[in-house]
């Protein structure tokens, strides 16, 4: 469904690109199709910017003004979205959300600083427990990557965090996360 999308969205992009030549030079070749071509040019130009406009701001304000009790009420695969924008508002760079299914213990990968970050995200209402840290760190040696860290909007069991610190896995808790979304927009 979504390469459907793209597909249309880019044979609507060309259209665009042919409207907006007709506009500014087609319009003096074509006197007898002139009141057809017009009003398409128009529906195409107006559609196309009016598109993009819910897309960058879909993009860049999807999440303002967001508290931690509507993250608490996200699904999991809505919440992996959500820290792979916070984690773009926050330097990261290239971000992937991996396939729902065998992802081998990784939601998203990032990169900053010039390594390459793999994400395990976790909508918890309890701990997280020692499950999440051993599936990001068999991902993080799956995918090849530099470090590991797990990100959720609760808090970690003692033996988690014993374990991370033990592995080097880092741990992103509920005030961590928090501290994140200060960069969101508002």
């Amino acid at each position: 469904m979504q390469r459907l999308l793209k597909k249309i969205y880019w044979l609507w992009t060309a259209g665009f690109a042919l409207a907006l030549g007709y506009a500014f030079w087609g319009r003096a070749y074509f006197l007898a199709l002139r009141p057809r071509l017009d009003l398409a040019a128009f529906v195409l130009i107006a559609g196309w910017a009016g598109l993009n406009a819910v897309l960058l701001y879909r993009r860049h304000f999807r999440y303002r003004d967001l508290q931690m009790e509507k993250v608490d009420a996200m699904d999991g695969e809505e919440f992996e979205h959500f820290c792979a924008y916070v984690l773009r508002r926050n330097g990261f760079k290239r971000i992937q959300v991996t396939q729902l299914s065998g992802d081998q213990g990784i939601d998203v990968i990032a990169r900053k600083n010039k390594k390459s970050v793999g994400f395990q995200c976790k909508r918890y209402t309890g701990f997280v427990g020692n499950k999440a840290v051993q599936e990001v760190w068999t991902g993080h040696n799956f995918y090849k990557l530099d470090e590991a860290a797990v990100i959720t909007n609760s808090e970690f069991s003692d033996a988690a965090k014993e374990l991370a610190d033990d592995l080097g896995v880092m741990l992103i808790d509920r005030p961590r996360l928090r501290r994140l979304m200060r960069r969101l927009p508002s």
